[in-house]
């Protein structure tokens, strides 16, 4: 079933950019014969962009593939550290926007691979300076609540929130609630598959549209060695 899924939705997402291509060479060709340069310049840039698209969409499925199958170097990782790199990667973004991100002081340290674990930082925080839609103070809070069950990190942002009846599709493959956003759909689906390779688990607390968003997720504390990555 998993398979039938996600061959669909492959075949789906990789048509549209193959259907725009294949209608625009018709025009391309007319341009070219009827000598209509500036068309011809347009029709071609949006030829570019449609493939740019196809080429995302495949970079992100093989890094899918990867995870779980590759042979990583597993560390002890401050996850503080993690934090604080991938708001630095991001910063473009969030300086433009106004964002304010208040980070932790004393995060625990995790065992894991850390390059994919930096993927699910930057992930999470892009995608919530993304989706803060119309926020006069847009504010992205990055903590861990302990218990007797375990440490839970978490990411939270004041921003356009995620409808209840949407949350449980929100870590598909190619889901995107808005489909004017940029991206393809994937990364979200990336994150929950790395946290589950390494033993975790995820989800999303949001109270509706406008209200903001919290990404939950366990990691194992430092130590837990018996991740395979």
């Amino acid at each position: 079933t998993d398979l039938e899924m996600f061959t669909h939705a492959v075949s789906h997402d990789l048509r549209s950019p193959l259907i725009t291509i294949k209608g625009l060479l018709k025009w391309i060709e007319r341009d070219a014969i009827g000598g209509s340069i500036d068309r011809l310049k347009v029709n071609l840039n949006l030829v570019a962009n449609a493939a740019t698209r196809m080429e995302q969409i495949v970079g992100d499925l093989l890094e899918l593939s990867r995870i779980g199958h590759v042979c990583s170097q597993l560390d002890e990782v401050s996850v503080r550290e993690l934090a604080l790199e991938a708001v630095q990667l991001v910063s473009g973004i969030i300086v433009e926007k106004g964002v304010k991100v208040d980070i932790a002081p004393n995060l625990p340290n995790v065992w894991g691979d850390r390059s994919r674990l930096l993927q699910v930082f930057q992930n999470l925080i892009e995608n919530a300076v993304k989706f803060m839609g119309v926020q006069k103070h847009p504010k992205i809070e990055i903590g861990a609540l302990s218990d007797d069950s375990g440490t839970v990190f978490y990411i939270r942002d004041n921003g356009a929130g995620i409808d209840p009846a949407d949350q449980a599709r929100v870590f598909d493959l190619f889901t995107k609630l808005d489909q004017k956003a940029k991206g393809t759909g994937l990364g979200l689906a990336l994150v929950k598959r790395i946290i589950e390779t390494h033993g975790g688990q995820i989800w999303v607390e949001s109270q509706g549209r406008g209200k903001g968003s919290t990404f939950y997720f366990t990691l194992r504390p430092s130590g837990a060695q018996s991740v395979t990555i």
